[in-house]
C-alpha cells in the first residue's frame, strides 16, 4: 500500500505538531512511535505523511520537503521503498500477516539510506494478534525506524501499545485556521456554514462540500425521522441505508444524535446553542422532555457501543447492528 500525494498537505492547523516534530528531529530527540489520536476527519494521515516525506527529502529547504529530489519523486510515485502504509484490506481488521511484513520491513537496512518510516491508520483496525505482533517492533525498535500510529479511538488500543508510543493528541481546530484553508479549495458552498454542519472537523466539512454527501447525510436524517413517525420499520431503513458502510452510519448517528442533545439541554437551561445541523429541527423537537433526553443519552452510549463491536474482532453482523439501532431509536419516542 502507497501513500497517495495528496494526502502529504501540511494542514495549516497541524503547523504547531508540525514544528515540534521537527525540533525533536534536529535535536535527535525523536521518539521511535508515535500516536496521532483524535477525532476523524481532523487530518492526522495527513501531517503524518507529510512529516515521513520531510525526513525522506534528501534537500529539505525551509523545514518543507523540496519535491523535486530523487526521493520526493518516489514518494509522489508512491513507491519509495523505505515508506509502508498499513491499512485494512478487504476487511476492517489489519491482519498478522500485515504485521508480520511489516517487521520484516523493520529489520531490513534502509534502501535509500535515511529513516525507514511506517504509517499504520487506524490503529485500532488491528485485532489482537496482529496488535500483539506489533510489540515486538515497539520493544525492540529497529535503528533509524519510525513508527506512527494514526488512530480515530486511541482507547480502543491495548495500554500497552499506547504506553510504548508517544502520544500527541488532537482536538478541533479554531475556524479561523480552517474557513481559509477551505476556500483555497474553490468549493460553491460556504465555508462557515459547512464547518458548522461539520461540527468543527475540517475534512468532514470538505466531504460536505460535495453534492453527494449532503444527499448521503439528508437520507440518513429522513430516514431517522420516518422512524419517529412510524412511516417505516427497521428493516426498511436498514434498507435504506444498506449503500453505506457502518462506520459511515454510526458516525452520522453519533454527530445527530450528540447535537440534538446539545440543543434541547441548552434549551431546558435557557441557554443558547445553535444546532450545527439545521436539517436536525425537526428531529430535535421529538426530544424536547427530560425523560427523552435521559433515553437519547443511553442511546449515544449504544452508538459508542456499536462502534466499537464494528471494529472488534468478533465478526459482528452489520445489518442487525443497524437494525438494532434504529429499533433503539424509535423505541425512546413511542415508549
Amino acid at each position: 500500500m502507497n501513500i497517495s500525494t495528496h494526502r502529504s498537505e501540511l494542514l495549516p492547523w497541524m503547523t504547531e505538531e508540525y514544528e515540534q516534530l521537527i525540533s525533536l528531529h534536529a535535536n535527535n530527540k525523536l521518539a521511535h512511535a508515535y500516536l496521532f489520536g483524535g477525532q476523524q476527519g481532523l487530518g492526522k494521515q495527513y501531517l503524518a505523511s507529510h512529516f515521513a516525506h520531510y525526513l525522506l527529502c534528501s534537500d529539505v529547504s525551509d523545514k518543507q520537503p523540496c519535491g523535486q529530489c530523487r526521493n520526493c519523486e518516489l514518494i509522489e510515485a508512491g513507491t519509495h521503498p523505505d515508506l509502508k502504509l498499513i491499512q485494512p484490506e478487504n476487511s476492517n481488521e489489519i491482519k498478522i500477516d500485515q504485521i508480520r511484513q511489516t517487521i520484516e520491513f523493520a529489520q531490513q537496512t534502509s534502501q535509500r539510506g535515511g529513516y525507514k518510516i511506517v504509517i499504520i491508520r487506524p490503529a485500532e483496525a488491528m485485532n489482537i494478534n496482529s496488535a500483539n505482533a506489533l510489540l515486538k517492533i515497539l520493544e525492540e525498535p529497529s535503528a533509524s525506524t519510525l513508527l506512527i500510529l494514526v488512530s480515530h479511538q486511541p482507547a480502543l488500543l491495548t495500554a500497552t501499545i499506547r504506553s510504548r508510543c508517544h502520544n500527541l493528541k488532537f482536538s478541533r481546530p479554531s475556524a479561523d485556521k480552517v474557513i481559509p484553508w477551505l476556500e483555497s479549495k474553490n468549493i460553491h458552498a460556504s465555508p462557515k456554514e459547512l464547518l458548522r454542519m461539520a461540527n468543527n472537523i475540517p475534512l468532514r466539512a470538505l466531504h460536505y462540500a460535495d453534492d453527494d454527501a449532503l444527499h448521503d447525510r439528508s437520507i440518513l436524517h429522513g430516514v431517522l425521522e420516518k422512524l419517529l413517525q412510524s412511516k417505516i420499520d427497521v428493516a426498511e431503513a436498514a434498507n435504506a441505508c444498506e449503500g453505506y458502510s457502518m462506520e459511515e452510519n454510526i458516525e452520522g448517528m453519533m454527530l445527530c444524535t450528540s447535537d440534538i442533545i446539545a440543543h434541547n439541554q441548552a434549551e431546558l437551561s435557557k441557554k443558547e446553542f445553535s444546532l450545527h445541523d439545521h436539517d436536525l429541527k425537526t428531529l430535535a423537537h421529538f426530544f424536547q422532555d427530560a425523560t427523552k433526553l435521559k433515553a437519547l443519552h443511553e442511546f449515544y452510549r449504544s452508538l459508542l457501543a456499536a462502534q466499537k463491536a464494528v471494529k472488534s474482532t468478533s465478526n459482528p453482523n452489520p445489518s442487525l447492528i443497524l437494525e438494532s439501532l434504529f429499533y433503539s431509536w424509535a423505541a425512546i419516542v413511542s415508549n
